[in-house]
């Protein structure tokens, strides 16, 4: 019964993660097509005044806000590459013949296609795993909470209730997995203990990171 309701969780998350990227992908492609319908049609009219091929004109107009695309789906829209690639269509737009850049166009459709794709079959078991953890380590930290308020209030009527005074010894348990710990292990290790502090610190590399979730 657990162990299918943690699946279902994860078929959850991985659905959310799935949407979430559709969604940016959809957005963005909108966006570029709606560029790139006025930036083919004033392809068509500059091609038309000046006597030039209005199919030329046409499909470079529209290439150039997908190559725009393609730089931010690759990660590369800063400043620099937009100028660079602004430059270089400047400079090449009027010496490739059309079929050459209907092939270009072709592929780059191509391209957002795969990236569909890509979206679709994507492993997330990483991201998966780490947004799980996440939420037990908050959950844990809010169990933790309520647990020791418990613990207080039972010791407080404890100790009032003792006919004789009883000193309170303090207990510490790791807040990964609940295991008894010294105090100075539970300060050394900020509430846990060393091995869930090292899983939830050190990557597969061996590397050290001071965030929980890396």
């Amino acid at each position: 019964m657990e162990s299918n309701k943690k699946e279902k969780s994860k078929l959850e998350i991985k659905s959310e993660l799935i949407s979430n990227d559709l969604s940016d992908l959809l957005g963005t492609l909108i966006l570029i097509l709606l560029i790139a319908g006025i930036c083919g049609y004033v392809g068509y009219i500059y091609s038309k005044d000046n006597n030039l091929s209005i199919s030329h004109g046409i499909i470079f107009g529209i290439l150039f806000p997908l190559g725009v695309g393609l730089l931010e789906l690759f990660d590369l829209n800063n400043f620099f590459c937009f100028i660079l690639y602004t430059i270089v269509y400047i400079a090449i737009v009027n010496f490739i013949p059309t079929f050459v850049g209907g092939i270009i166009l072709f592929l780059l459709i191509l391209i957002f296609m795969i990236d569909y794709i890509y979206i679709e079959e994507k492993d997330r078991t990483e991201e998966i795993n780490n947004i799980i953890a996440k939420n037990n380590i908050v959950s844990n930290k809010s169990y933790n909470y309520n647990t020791d308020v418990k613990e207080v209030y039972d010791k407080s009527d404890e100790y009032l209730t003792s006919s004789e005074p009883k000193i309170m010894e303090e207990e510490f348990e790791c807040e990964m997995c609940f295991k008894k710990i010294s105090e100075e292990e539970y300060e050394t290790y900020d509430g846990m203990c060393e091995d869930c502090f090292m899983n939830v610190h050190i990557d597969d590399d061996g590397n050290y990171h001071d965030e929980e979730i890396f």
